[in-house]
């Protein structure tokens, strides 16, 4: 073979590669393009956020540089009403209507049998006098780390390993289910409560303690507990987080429950040789979840779809506290807080509770307002507040 065509066979072949990862991501592209995301309309969703008591103490007031004397005991004096006050502010800079808390059973529970819940009955009679509804999830798994909040007490004389699916051990689940049952009972004739949330993400294996999971079973028992001890039978969601199409426990959420609930975090961090990038799991064509399909599905069963936890701050590894905005996250601004809400509402979904509220307050405080301007742009652009 001559240089000549030795040359020439490179350059075919060069070509043809060139080529053939044109058309592949092209074809990639053009999914994309396609998907759910670009067509469909949005929807005019209710717009409310979660809201943790316990993170807006940890962005607020608490200082780990002090040690054990930085943290704050949760049942220090005046507790309650400062997180109330903390809500009602953000309900006022929002405007939002909806919000969604979780019952942390060692807080309300710290005894057998002694039920304390002063907090969140602080929490909801602030939410009322805003004229705002409550979506409140009850039972082992609530908000924010470390998820599962199981008092000492309760798992006393229990073998529990890592990763045990922790609803199977007999005691824990008795215990559990009276938790929920006397929880249900205290906020039956709330007027401010329109919504109950079975669990948080309950077929989600915690990182955050210790690979705990729950059986479907379990969840279908919360569910019959909370219907069985509300007179108003009013409806219940179980949520899930979903981020790949080859997920589909939300079709056991959407049959067990009266809400479909959907966790969407789109701004995800990883590394390519090396390299740290930002990944945008709405926009991977045919591999990303469906949720307007699902929201379909829901209406067709008779029933709803709500995004319980929309991402509204950055996804992060290090303390957020670190985060300021002279040295702002490359995983999202508020740019991308906007974005976020638009995917949302091009699911359908009837209601959207946006994740983050304790951080937009903590930013305005660090000289950023921009996260709550975004976030009242989209209440006040919603016909279904």
């Amino acid at each position: 073979m001559t240089p000549r065509q030795r040359q020439l066979r490179i350059a075919i072949i060069c070509g043809a590669a060139a080529t053939a990862l044109a058309i592949v991501l092209g074809q990639f592209w053009l999914m994309s393009y396609l998907s759910w995301t670009h067509r469909e309309p949005a929807a005019n969703s209710l717009i409310g956020f979660n809201f943790s008591c316990d993170q807006a103490e940890y962005l607020l007031l608490e200082d780990p540089a002090k040690g054990a004397d930085g943290y704050l005991p949760d049942d220090r004096p005046g507790r309650a009403a400062w997180c109330a006050n903390i809500l009602d502010q953000l309900l006022r800079e929002t405007g939002s209507r909806a919000v969604r808390l979780s019952l942390q059973w060692d807080e309300v529970e710290r005894r057998p049998g002694v039920y304390d819940f002063s907090l969140t009955d602080a929490l909801i009679a602030t939410a009322g006098l805003n004229d705002a509804t409550v979506m409140l999830s009850v039972g082992m798994k609530a908000q924010r780390h470390p998820e599962y909040y199981i008092p000492d007490w309760a798992r006393e004389g229990l073998a529990i390993q890592d990763g045990a699916v922790v609803s199977s051990v007999p005691g824990l689940r008795v215990r559990a289910l009276a938790f929920v049952a006397e929880s249900v009972r205290h906020y039956a004739s709330s007027p401010a409560v329109d919504s109950w949330g079975a669990e948080n993400e309950a077929y989600i294996a915690s990182h955050r303690a210790n690979r705990f999971s729950l059986s479907r079973d379990y969840v279908d028992d919360v569910v019959e507990t909370i219907r069985s001890n509300d007179p108003l039978q009013r409806p219940v969601s179980i949520n899930h987080a979903q981020h790949f199409v080859m997920d589909q426990r939300w079709a056991h959420a959407l049959a067990d429950s009266d809400i479909l609930g959907q966790s969407i975090y789109p701004a995800r961090n990883g590394q390519v040789f090396g390299a740290r990038l930002v990944a945008n799991i709405m926009e991977i064509g045919p591999l990303m979840p469906n949720y307007a399909f699902q929201a379909r599905e829901a209406r067709a069963s008779g029933k709803q779809f709500w995004v319980t936890e929309l991402q509204g701050e950055p996804w992060t590894e290090r303390d957020a506290r670190l985060i300021t905005p002279a040295n702002p996250s490359d995983n999202l601004a508020p740019r991308g807080l906007a974005r976020n809400i638009s995917y949302a509402r091009k699911t359908g979904a009837e209601r959207i509770y946006l994740w983050g509220a304790e951080w937009w307050f903590y930013q305005q405080i660090r000289g950023d307002p921009s996260w709550l301007v975004v976030v009242r742009k989209a209440v006040e652009s919603s016909s279904g507040q």
